[in-house]
Formats: structure tokens, sequence, C-alpha cells
């Protein structure tokens, strides 16, 4: 469950202490991009190792609010959320500008649930990335009467002032501790592992879910590779990408088929595809054995 925005938001961490290179910031936006490229051939690491301190988990949360902070009032963003208004086509270049923006929120989003005691998003956060991406959703496939009522909102409130709930509400950090981090990404692999075993068919809702846990996890292991770089991490990040790229791929599908009124997104049922079941079994299967110590 999403936890409300605070009227008093009481930090434990000062943020004024922490500051990533331009050169840092620009790789952890690099691995944003690349987080659903697929590698076939990249195998997952013999053992999953859990060896991270607190300091390092609160450097992962850190980098990403500095790339949301740095990103969110881009002035390009808000002239497409204007023209978005009246119609639904963007240039090519306005389409990188538009996923450049949306992809620093759903990295804050996945740090939140990552590095945060509470392991949610936080409510209108979660709330502006869930609009962006309908909006994206209608524009990719010239659905104008999803786009121009969501983008006139967007439009209305995208400035300092209309921000200022969402900026107040990432201004409140409670960084979680190793093990914490682990039982809640162990939990998340948990439910996607008995999913695949219950149930022979899914929902693309159902999908969808399994898809955001992937996306968290991958977008995580990226941000390691970006602060603490190694084969490890690398490979690791690099798996489970492949993962998040088939089923992004798929799930671009399944939303194509909702939109054309093809297919039910949250009844009608379907087999997933065995090459990313496998996959997605494997990764479970190897988080949850080698977290045993943890949980």
């Amino acid at each position: 469950m999403n936890f409300k925005f605070f009227t008093k938001p009481q930090n434990i961490i000062q943020f004024e202490g922490f500051h990533f290179s331009r050169f840092q910031c620009d790789q952890l936006y690099e691995m944003i991009l690349v987080d659903d490229e697929i590698h076939l051939n990249v195998s997952l690491p013999d053992k999953l190792v859990f060896d991270y301190t607190q300091d390092q988990l609160i450097d992962g949360f850190m980098i990403s609010r500095q790339l949301w902070v740095e990103g969110v009032m881009e002035p390009a963003f808000m002239n497409i959320l204007h023209s978005l208004r009246y119609s639904c086509h963007l240039s090519k270049e306005n389409k990188a500008v538009y996923k450049k923006v949306r992809a620093k929120f759903k990295h804050l989003c996945y740090a939140y649930r990552a590095f945060d005691e509470r392991h949610c998003r936080p409510y209108w956060l979660g709330k502006m990335t869930g609009l962006l991406g309908k909006l994206q959703d209608g524009f990719k496939n010239r659905k104008s009467l999803i786009v121009k009522p969501r983008a006139v909102f967007l439009d209305y409130i995208w400035h300092e002032k209309g921000l200022y709930l969402l900026k107040r509400e990432v201004n409140c950090f409670f960084p979680c501790n190793l093990k914490s981090f682990v039982k809640y990404f162990r939990k998340r692999l948990e439910i996607i592992k008995k999913e695949l075993e219950t149930h022979v068919t899914i929902t693309a809702h159902e999908f969808h879910n399994m898809r955001k846990t992937i996306s968290m996890i991958a977008a995580t292991y990226g941000t390691f590779d970006v602060l603490f770089p190694s084969d490890y991490h690398h490979q690791t990040f690099q798996y489970l990408s492949t993962i998040n790229g088939m089923m992004g791929d798929y799930h671009d599908e399944l939303v194509e088929k909702k939109l054309n009124k093809i297919q039910n997104y949250y009844f009608d049922r379907f087999m997933i595809p065995e090459e990313i079941k496998n996959r997605l079994n494997t990764f479970a299967g190897r988080f949850i054995d080698d977290s045993n110590d943890f949980c």
C-alpha cells in the first residue's frame, strides 16, 4: 500500500550531505536507458551475495533522488505537455525527452521501494508516475481521448508551485537496513514464484505487476553497478534487464490489445511465454535460496 504524504516531513538523513558527480548521474541515466536491453547469452551468477552496508543502500537512494531533482523541471518537457493538449503526435526528439523525464520518475519510485524502510513509493510520486505512463501509452497508440485530459492536467500543475506537494514528499526518507532490504525483495519474488507454480494462466494486469517487481530489482542492481562497479553487479543487472526487456516487449503487445479492445486487461487470461517463465523461476529461486540467512 502506498503511503500518503506527510504534513511535516521528518528526516533522519540530511540530504545536503550527499552529492554525486555529473559523471555518476549520467552513468545512472545511461543505466536506466538499458535496463530493458536483452542479453540472451548472459547467465545469472552462481551465487547472489548480500554484503551491502546501510551506507551503500542510502547511497543507492540518494543518487536516484539527485537524478530526479535535477530533471523534474526540464523546460523542454513542459513544452511537450503543452503540445499534447492539442495533438497526440510527438517528434522523435520530444519522445526522447518525455522518456527521459518519465524514466527518472520511475527510477525514484523503485528507489523508495528498495531502500526506504516502508518499501513503498510516496503517494503523489506514485500517482504522477502512473499518470505519465498512461499518457505515454496514449500517445504511442494515438488515443487522443486518453492523451488530452491527462496532458491538460499535467500542463496545468507542472510548475514550481504546482509540484510543491510532490517535492515536499520526496524530502522524506527513512533508510532500511540490509535485513529489511533482503526481506522485501525476497517477499516480492516469493509472490512471483507462487504465482508461476499455482496458475497456468495469468491476466495482463497480473503480468504487469510481476514486471514491476523485476523492473525494480533490475534498477536496483543497475544502481549498484554504477556506484560499486563489479563483474558481479554487471552480470546480475544484465540478466535482470533481459527479463525486464522481454516482459516489457510482451506487455506493450498486451497494452495495444487493451486499447484496441481486443483483450480485456483485467479478466482475459493467457500463458506466460516459456522463456520468460523459465528466467523468472531461475532468478526467484536463486534469490530465495541464497537469502535464507537473512529471513
